[in-house]
């Protein structure tokens, strides 16, 4: 029995540190269904020497919708699944020179893509991982959401202004909390405020569900 567990613990060990490459992956990544959604992570050297590595791209994306991917300076089409040309990333350091892309997703979806990097000169020393492109609501974060709307002038004086590229419930309070107004958009549009009390007023934006931070508006006349 020691004869056979010996190899066996050998080839164990090997495979275990013959991976000489890692990623450093976010559990997903988010846009808007209008928006291009990216994917943007570093890829580590593990070694003491540098190494030439290549990108192996599968998906299962259909075929309406256009994914690309770029490793180093050059950028590859729906067609293409392995990168032609290979980036040297130095011993113990991290390259931040791939992307990945997905358009025109359909709303409130996910796709999954699978991206391996390999060494150039031996392609089973690998390092392999599934990224989650997604344009689902509950993924939004109140950064994101921000990003998405604005809100001006503030302070305003007749007409306020908001900027949104997907439905939005705009809600404003008073002083006190209670609620003075309500409407949703559908895209980007304006308020008339000149009937309103000058003064300080809170104002949220809904979005699927989603609220952003309560945010003050000043209306002056």
């Amino acid at each position: 029995m020691k004869y056979f567990l010996l190899p066996l613990f050998l080839l164990l060990s090997f495979s275990t540190f013959a991976q000489s490459l890692s990623v450093d992956v976010d559990s997903y990544y988010h846009s808007l269904s209008s928006e291009t959604c990216t994917a943007h992570f570093n890829v580590t050297n593990q070694t003491a020497q540098d190494l030439s590595v290549i990108v192996t791209r599968t998906t299962e994306i259909p075929s309406e919708m256009m994914t690309t991917f770029c490793w180093g300076t050059t950028c590859y089409g729906p067609s293409i699944s392995v990168s032609t040309n290979a980036i040297v990333i130095p011993a113990g350091e991290s390259s931040d020179q791939f992307s990945g892309y997905i358009y025109n997703m359909p709303e409130d979806s996910s796709y999954v893509i699978n991206y391996c990097f390999s060494l150039e000169n031996n392609p089973t020393d690998k390092v392999c991982t599934d990224v989650t492109y997604t344009s689902l609501s509950e993924y939004i974060t109140l950064e994101e959401m921000s990003a998405f709307h604005h809100v001006y002038p503030n302070p305003v004086k007749d007409v306020l202004f908001i900027d949104c590229n997907t439905p939005t419930e705009f809600v404003l309070y008073d002083m006190l909390g209670s609620q003075v107004y309500k409407e949703e958009f559908s895209s980007s549009s304006n308020i008339n405020v000149s009937s309103f009390e000058a003064g300080i007023y809170f104002y949220k934006l809904n979005m699927k569900g989603q609220e952003t931070e309560v945010q003050k508006l000043i209306i002056t006349h």
